[in-house]
């Protein structure tokens, strides 16, 4: 009667263990969807402000505030996913300043800038590699090879 009892007590404690572990998981996959959704507004904004060329200084300000504004909110959560994004945290870096560079590089916030396709597509290209690393890194968020070397860390601190 006891064995019974101790097995289902370490029953239990294993399934609640693996539900905070999947939690937790739930929680970086949401992350990184959202952030996916910001880089997305990033290229696009860079792209249509290379791609045009501005009316006047007004309009200037306000086509760069958007970019400004979309690499803001890219910002707020890149330690986060500097984190959830483990080994491929080096090529997360490298291509956020990339298409930072990219984006607000040249002449941008000049009013006589001239609209530069190739900026533009160079701008909109890095943000869909970064795009793809998140997808990556969304799949692998949930791995086995992820979840022993969590359990590893979490174990022996």
């Amino acid at each position: 009667m006891l064995d019974k009892l101790a097995f289902a007590f370490i029953g239990a404690m294993i399934g609640w263990f693996l539900q905070q572990y999947r939690l937790m998981r739930s929680e970086e996959i949401a992350l990184v969807n959202e952030h996916i959704k910001d880089i997305e507004k990033l290229g696009d904004s860079a792209q249509s402000y290379w791609l045009k060329e501005p009316k006047d200084a007004s309009d200037e300000i306000l086509v760069a505030g958007k970019v400004k504004a979309h690499h803001a909110a890219t910002t707020l959560l890149y330690p986060l996913i500097l984190k959830v994004c483990g080994r491929r945290a080096d090529e997360y870096k490298r291509l956020s300043r990339n298409v930072y560079e990219s984006a607000t590089g040249g002449n941008f916030e000049s009013a006589d800038r001239k609209a530069d396709p190739a900026r533009a597509m160079e701008s909109f290209d890095l943000a869909v590699q970064i795009v793809h690393l998140l997808r990556l890194t969304r799949t692998d968020i949930m791995s086995l090879r992820r979840f022993i070397w969590w359990l590893w860390a979490y174990l022996f601190k």
